[in-house]
């Protein structure tokens, strides 16, 4: 993991970051105050690369992934205020305070296998809350830990349409969903 990758990752799993902010409500059993998801993938010389979607209970949210541009990292933030990337936050944020799967564990290792995810919370006090899975399971709708995947990538593409937004419009707010075309069979 590079530096400056690793760097933001160490910003959201501590939460004194977040304790200047009193108004930071606590969720669930857990009283958790961050959740997110990581995933790892190989860059064309065959190095993993990690990926993180990160969320607050206050609707702010990351995105960051390692690259191998000069800084080593790239990313999104956002949500504070309102939209998609808010509502998505703040969902993903529910549904990983109802996830009782996750373990504690001492320290939030990097992934490092591409088919699997890891999926975690911090609680109030800095405890780490984790599970790795594979990522095909946890996009199985009768996975206890989908829900919490799955608003993770909706999280995703809430920033996504907002990145591709005309500039000067502000977030896109009314994007689409499209449906792929049905194969011919030809």
């Amino acid at each position: 993991m590079n530096k400056a990758y690793g760097a933001m990752r160490e910003f959201w799993l501590d939460v004194k970051n977040l304790q200047h902010k009193n108004e930071v409500p606590l969720l669930g059993e857990r009283k958790i105050c961050v959740a997110g998801v990581e995933i790892a993938a190989r860059d064309r010389q065959g190095n993993i690369k990690n990926f993180m979607i990160v969320a607050s209970p206050l609707g702010n949210a990351s995105v960051y992934f390692e690259n191998n541009s000069a800084s080593g990292l790239g990313g999104f933030t956002g949500g504070a205020a309102d939209g998609a990337v808010r509502e998505k936050a703040l969902q993903m944020m529910q549904s990983a305070a109802q996830a009782a799967d996750l373990s504690p564990v001492a320290h939030l290792a990097p992934q490092q296998n591409t088919d699997s995810v890891t999926l975690f919370v911090v609680d109030g006090e800095g405890h780490i809350y984790a599970k790795e899975i594979k990522e095909a399971s946890a996009r199985d709708p009768k996975n206890n830990l989908y829900a919490f995947f799955a608003y993770s990538q909706q999280l995703l593409g809430a920033f996504r349409t907002e990145q591709e937004a005309p500039s000067g419009a502000g977030p896109a707010s009314s994007a689409k969903e499209q449906t792929p075309p049905a194969a011919s069979g030809k």
